[in-house]
């Protein structure tokens, strides 16, 4: 008995100092992302390096929402620091036109947080049903994996008809956090789920930029795979992973995800707020760096 708490305590605590090596990786190649976007426009590497932070950043949502012991708490904070975060990311981008409906992850992230609560309840009410056969349990539980499915779908849809909107990542971040959170102890299904992810959301992205925003135009590109092959041969958006498919190179992000939990760096801690703060101010200072460098 005392042998098997021993080793969930070693497991615990690796969890922990796994968490904060992944989290100081999401912050570097986030950082180096950001420069790029700001000052290095037409330089891909900054922007190739940069797509590791985004896929690390969704696994720690899934997993602050299973582990966490104060969902309240969690949910709280991360809508304050989207709060504190909306200002300069209203302003954050080469021209730094302003755009306050081009909300910041974070934002994004708490809607993932409310799809997992979503999901996982339709799935109680399910098993629930399996277990009693009380059809108002399946009623239940069908109603909420459809209300699953509108949330995803909902920020597409908000762009559709609200021009100049933007959640970040959107789709792709809900979808992600999800397939993190529903395979997260198999590793091998989630990594599959997730590059057939990110093919159907670059497949999604050429029907959509050229589409103009047009829902009309939009559904006639996504049933139209000649069209789309087209597009993607033409710009070698597949075979290499550009333009319409750079999103895809998060995929490279699940190598140190679920190789982390092999490597021993218990040097490597980080304060629960690191990442917080880190967000709002790292974009501040670009900014103000952007603004210096303008008035020369």
């Amino acid at each position: 008995m005392v042998e098997t708490l021993d080793v969930q305590e070693k497991v615990l605590e690796k969890s922990a100092y796994r968490d904060d090596m992944l989290k100081l990786l999401a912050l570097v190649t986030m950082l180096v992302d950001h420069i790029g976007y700001m000052f290095f426009p037409n330089e891909m590497f900054f922007r190739i390096i940069g797509r590791l932070a985004f896929p690390i950043f969704a696994y720690h949502i899934a997993l602050g929402y299973s582990r966490t012991s104060n969902p309240k708490k969690y949910v709280l904070r991360l809508f304050f620091f989207a709060l504190i975060t909306q200002l300069p990311y209203s302003f954050f981008n080469p021209s730094l036109k302003f755009n306050p409906i081009h909300l910041n992850i974070l934002f994004t992230f708490l809607m993932a947080i409310g799809l997992l609560y979503v999901y996982d309840m339709g799935i109680l009410k399910i098993r629930n049903f399996i277990k009693d056969k009380n059809y108002v349990h399946l009623l239940w539980g069908m109603m909420l994996l459809v209300l699953a499915v509108i949330i995803i779908i909902l920020p597409e849809v908000i762009s559709f008809m609200v021009k100049g909107f933007y959640l970040e990542y959107g789709l792709l971040a809900l979808v992600l956090v999800l397939l993190f959170h529903v395979f997260q102890e198999k590793t091998v299904t989630a990594a599959i789920g997730i590059v057939l992810l990110y093919l159907l959301h670059g497949y999604y992205r050429v029907a959509l930029f050229n589409s103009a925003y047009s829902s009309a135009l939009f559904w006639r590109n996504l049933f139209n795979f000649k069209f789309v092959w087209n597009k993607l041969d033409f710009q070698n958006g597949l075979s290499q992973l550009q333009r319409y498919y750079l999103n895809g190179l998060g995929i490279f992000a699940l190598i140190p995800i679920f190789g982390s939990a092999h490597i021993d760096s218990r040097t490597i801690t980080l304060n629960k707020y690191v990442g917080y703060i880190f967000y709002p101010a790292h974009m501040t200072l670009l900014i103000i760096i952007a603004v210096l460098l303008k008035s020369y």
